[in-house]
């Protein structure tokens, strides 16, 4: 707790907030963007076209919001050498461990609050329907699990490299790989870690190339894709806590 303590002190003047409102502006404004040029045919699907995009929305964004976070968690320790410091006071596993938890208790927060700024989106566009709170809740427990196993990359990369250039352009490859995986077919997509985004997306589209009628549905959760997401983060964690407990200091 005296670790993770530390983490949210070192952090407070790391532009996190700012950078977790960044991302907030950037959904909320390409989504309203994208609301306001449907029409009222379109608008009836409502909440199933929320989800369906928002799933599009984080695969382009999150990734690369994921690596800064990660990064600007992690630099402040290369910049001021100050691991040999820290690793008198603390195990190197504890120190993972406290910056681990430090992003997935940040990534909870943007997320929940991104869930009520889009129900409030919802609301205002005077969605059809009953609000689907249980699919609204798996929707951000979802995003909020391939991010932490994004994360789980991003700071292996991040605590393993001083330069984190190496780092961020991981995350602007997994922008442009987690979009590009929606063309895959699932079984490439499953080998794309940035892919589950859309890969787990709740709601699925048909097209009908004769009636030119789109249709948006429910899904069910794929048991075999969630073990396999827990299995990439399980790999990311435990390479990038054994990459950073052997690295000399």
């Amino acid at each position: 707790m005296t670790l993770l303590k530390l983490e949210f002190y070192k952090c407070r003047r790391r532009n996190i907030v700012l950078i977790c409102a960044a991302i907030l502006a950037v959904q909320f404004i390409w989504m309203t963007a994208y609301f306001s040029r449907q029409d009222a045919e379109d608008l009836k699907w409502g909440w199933m076209l929320l989800l369906y995009n928002l799933s599009t929305v984080d695969a382009i964004i999150l990734p690369l919001s994921v690596a800064t976070l990660a990064s600007r968690n992690c630099e402040l320790e290369h910049k001021g050498s100050t691991w040999k410091l820290l690793e008198t006071m603390a195990t190197p596993g504890q120190l993972y461990t406290a910056k681990l938890v430090w992003g997935a208790l940040v990534l909870a927060v943007l997320l929940i609050i991104r869930s009520v700024l889009f129900l409030g989106v919802g609301i205002a566009q005077g969605f059809q329907g009953a609000i689907p709170w249980g699919r609204l809740g798996l929707f951000t427990l979802l995003s909020w699990a391939v991010s932490m196993m994004v994360y789980a990359l991003q700071q292996g990369l991040s605590l393993r490299f001083a330069n984190q250039a190496a780092a961020l352009v991981c995350g602007i490859a997994g922008s442009f790989l987690g979009i590009l995986s929606m063309l895959f077919p699932p079984a490439l997509v499953r080998c794309v870690p940035w892919g589950y985004y859309g890969l787990l997306s709740l709601v699925f589209m048909d097209w009908n190339k004769a009636t030119r009628v789109t249709r948006f549905y429910w899904r069910g959760l794929p048991a075999t894709d969630v073990a396999l997401l827990l299995l990439w983060m399980a790999v990311f964690l435990i390479a990038g806590r054994a990459l950073f407990v052997k690295k000399e200091v």
